[in-house]
């Protein structure tokens, strides 16, 4: 369970998060991933402590597609996976622009960041 704290003048509130704040730490983390690399829902679920189909449904919900980069999540296979805004081909396109190898829909292994890497260390 995710708990969210939220400060209002000298006091400090407490709740469980709403699958609208998993949402916006998740689009947080996405926006960690550099150009020319993608992680993966798995990835981020686990920083989050979360199942990956809760991060592919808020990526899923994600309208500002230039601010957060959900085009750079991938499946834990490294199979480039789907694209509700504008379809598969072009989240490939996308990826292949930011220098992104793809091989039969699986991308590179040596494109991959490992967010745990990023925030825990």
């Amino acid at each position: 369970m995710l708990i969210v704290a939220k400060a209002k003048r000298e006091k400090i509130k407490f709740k469980r998060a709403s699958l609208n704040d998993i949402c916006q730490a998740i689009y947080m983390l996405v926006q960690l991933v550099p150009q020319g690399f993608v992680t993966s829902y798995l990835n981020i679920a686990k920083l989050l402590n979360i199942h990956p189909r809760i991060v592919a449904q808020c990526l899923a919900k994600n309208r500002d597609i230039i601010i957060i980069p959900c085009h750079r999540v991938v499946y834990r296979d490294m199979r480039v996976g789907g694209y509700r805004i504008l379809g598969k081909e072009f989240k490939k396109k996308l990826l292949i622009l930011e220098g992104v190898r793809i091989e039969n829909d699986y991308v590179s292994k040596e494109h991959f960041v490992d967010l745990t890497e990023l925030v825990i260390n």
